[in-house]
């Protein structure tokens, strides 16, 4: 009878284990190390809890991650996405992007909201973009949060994180709730990720106030024995060269990393040269761990003398993972969007059942779509299970833009594309969105004045329908070159007026197949003459009234505007144009080629392809490449000049794009390049481009200034650039130095800050 008696005793009086883990960023890796040296040696981790990055591995051991499963996730592309904010390729909704724009700041007004009295700065307020985090924490987290019913100790290890209330100056302890929020608001460091709003209190980084969370373990738990890792300290002295020395010094509070020695054993790792987002050094950092725990075993199993076989907690775990409830969802529940917005919106959650159910990847589909405009700027969505019904239900989170924007950038180099970009917007989202826009661009080379009207109807297969009226000038008369031996200009202009009507369809997930119409005033200006003089000649001019037609295929999952590094871009267009051309001679005081005006019927078919990829070979080296190929049956114009003038361009880097340069044009023509990519971190890179360009037949001029075809395939140009690229999450600073093979020694050395980029172009 007593024997029995104590047998049964036995459970409850067993020696219970607590782990508690530090934060610390990459550091925390070392975490993993300890944990898969304690399983491999029997000793068994009964309660676990953590703060910043050990409430992120924490919360993984607590919801049935091996050490194995753990290294896997933080060794794959989707974790890298948490931390730089990169949307994945084939969620790039491009049906739905607009042109970029080249704005450095934009300004957000609502109209209908009394409340707000100002407009409202829309700046990115953390390093690191939370539009992955918000989805991925959902479905990293929202079957264990189903499993547990919200409660923390019914997981498959009792867990407890910290995170901090600093607007009460608290340590907020998350013991049960939404697991991905509780992870997620531990994990929030100031500045470099976005804070979680819990019970209406926007959450931060544990850290901050208790960054070892072992009082946590011994109020909550009352394990025997605890077992901690410390990988971070108390701030040091600030230092005036870093700046993350001095904000860790005004926003963290001292933790104490101690645990007395009758309850427990530490284990302490100074690192001096691991940065917060270092998590490609997982192995060197595990390795860490597993090694000094492992030399401290012997102390570990002669405190600890209970023994859990590591096939028995494997067993247990699989057990555990298999039966968590998969994510299906049915009913969606909308916060922050009025009713007519929430139509639009369950719309792109529509998933292929009959009976309305939807899964977690028809959720990211949705989630990315309507993110992919300027229409909603954030969605939080959480998984709350439904026992009864055994599918889930989505609740959004959603912040609907402010009706009026106003968006200010532009350009400023050393060369003449100085540029002051402002742009006007009206954005209404209802059961269908809708936008107007009115910006424009004022510089020395191109000046634009845009209105663009879109709206966009959910209808089973969605479509886009954009009208546009644009007013433009390109004047190459004002190019300025600081270091060149060519000193002569290029005394010619572009003006363009047209009206198009844009009808789009998406085409796979980051496609789209675009038709256009429109009509076009184009007018060309020029010398075709070298000796000018400036009081008394004029420019000849040749204009065109052209009406066009096009279809297109349009794909692109570039990660920025302008000096991408990862990603595509890929265009193949078919442009149908006929019109008049009509030639006015100007005044030229040495000579006359023309007396009188010239009158001509235009009409052209042309086929373009153009793609630009980006693969990485290694951490620190990318590889890039182009290719566009031209075919037009475009006429001869009146003359040599106007034919150039209207000749296709290419034009692959931003400098060559404010040049008019004869050498890289023709009707017919093929050009590619590579592009040699050095990263240095994740703001600056080496960038080195080579490019050749073989016009099929080369335009050429007779002696009656007439164009002409030489022979075919008889030149080949050749340009190439180097540059220094520092990306900001406003623009982008370049310092660049390139070669034309045509003019002669044509050398450029420059500097530009900010987004060079052009509007809408008739013939594009």
């Amino acid at each position: 009878m007593i024997f029995m008696l104590c047998v049964w005793l036995l459970p409850i009086h067993a020696q219970r284990v607590g782990l508690v883990l530090s934060g610390g960023g990459a550091k925390g890796m070392t975490h993993i190390g300890i944990i898969r040296a304690l399983e491999e040696n029997g000793i068994p981790i009964d309660y676990i809890a953590g703060t910043s990055m050990g409430a992120i591995i924490g919360s993984l051991y607590a919801m049935g991650y091996s050490p194995d499963d753990m290294e896997a996730l933080l060794r794959s592309p989707e974790f890298k996405r948490w931390y730089t904010g990169t949307v994945e390729p084939k969620y790039a909704y491009y049906f739905k992007q607009n042109r970029p724009t080249p704005e450095l700041l934009s300004l957000n007004f609502a109209i209908k909201d009394s409340t707000r009295s100002k407009p409202q700065l829309n700046i990115p307020t953390s390093m690191v973009n939370p539009i992955q985090m918000n989805v991925v924490f959902t479905g990293l987290f929202g079957e264990a949060t189903a499993a547990c019913e919200g409660d923390f100790d019914n997981l498959f290890i009792p867990f407890r994180c910290v995170a901090s209330d600093v607007y009460n100056k608290r340590a907020l302890v998350m013991r049960s709730g939404d697991l991905g929020d509780a992870v997620r608001a531990s994990m929030s460091f100031p500045f470099v990720f976005k804070p979680i709003e819990v019970d209406s209190v926007l959450a931060y980084d544990g850290g901050i106030y208790n960054n070892f969370p072992t009082d946590v373990m011994r109020e909550d738990f009352h394990p025997d024995i605890i077992i901690g890792s410390v990988v971070a300290g108390n701030p040091g002295k600030p230092k005036e060269s870093s700046l993350m020395s001095q904000l860790e010094n005004m926003i963290m509070q001292k933790t104490d990393y101690s645990i007395p020695e009758d309850e427990g054993i530490v284990m302490n790792f100074k690192f001096s040269d691991v940065n917060l987002l270092d998590f490609d050094r997982l192995d060197e950092l595990h390795n860490i761990g597993y090694q000094r725990a492992m030399s401290l075993m012997d102390s570990i199993k002669g405190r600890i003398k209970r023994r859990v076989a590591p096939e028995s907690v494997q067993l247990r775990r699989d057990i555990y993972r298999r039966n968590l409830p998969p994510m299906l969802f049915r009913d969606i529940i909308i916060e922050g969007a009025n009713s007519q917005q929430q139509v639009y919106i369950k719309k792109e959650f529509q998933g292929d059942e009959k009976d309305g159910t939807f899964t977690y990847e028809d959720l990211k589909r949705g989630y990315f779509r309507l993110l992919a405009d300027d229409m909603i700027s954030e969605i939080i969505p959480h998984a709350v299970y439904n026992k009864g019904e055994g599918l889930y239900e989505l609740h959004l989170k959603v912040k609907v833009e402010d009706n009026l924007t106003v968006r200010l950038g532009g350009n400023v180099s050393t060369s003449s594309s100085n540029q002051i970009y402002l742009g006007l917007g009206y954005q209404n989202l209802n059961y269908y969105s809708k936008e107007l826009w009115l910006d424009g661009q004022l510089g020395k080379m191109y000046n634009n004045v845009q209105l663009m009207g879109r709206i966009d109807l959910p209808t089973h297969i969605p479509t886009s329908y954009r009208f546009i009226a644009s007013i433009s000038t390109f004047d190459y008369y004002k190019k300025e070159k600081l270091f060149s031996k060519n000193d002569r200009p290029s005394f010619n202009s572009k003006d363009e007026r047209f009206v198009k009507l844009l009808v789009s369809l998406p085409f796979l997930s980051n496609r789209k197949a675009e038709l256009g119409i429109g009509y076009g005033y184009l007018v060309d200006n020029y010398f075709q003459s070298n000796v000018i003089d400036f009081e008394r000649d004029r420019t000849d001019r040749t204009s065109y009234n052209l009406f066009g037609g096009s279809i297109g295929f349009y794909g692109s999952t570039l990660n920025s505007k302008q000096y991408a590094t990862r990603g595509y871009y890929e265009q193949l267009v078919a442009q149908v144009y006929t019109g008049k051309e009509h030639f006015t001679p100007g005044v030229n005081s040495n000579e006359m080629v023309f007396s009188s005006p010239i009158h001509a019927r235009q009409s052209w078919l042309q086929i373009s392809y153009l793609k630009e990829a980006y693969h990485t070979m290694t951490p620190h080296f990318t590889l890039g490449w182009m290719v566009k190929a031209l075919y037009s049956s475009k006429n001869f114009s009146s003359n040599y000049t106007a034919t150039m003038m209207q000749a296709g361009e290419f034009s692959p880097t931003p400098h060559s794009k404010l040049m008019y340069n004869a050498a890289f044009r023709a009707n017919q023509f093929v050009g590619a390049g590579i592009k040699p990519i050095f990263p240095i971190n994740d703001m600056f890179h080496i960038r080195t481009e080579i490019y050749g360009f073989m016009p099929i037949f080369p335009i050429e001029q007779d002696e009656q200034r007439q164009a002409c075809y030489g022979e075919a395939f008889s030149k080949i140009e050749y340009m190439a650039e180097a540059s220094v690229v520092c990306r900001l999450p406003f623009g982008a600073i370049a310092a660049y130095v390139n070669h034309y093979s045509s003019p002669r020694n044509e050398w450029n050395v420059g500097l530009s800050i900010g987004w060079q980029l052009f509007n809408y172009r008739f013939i594009e």
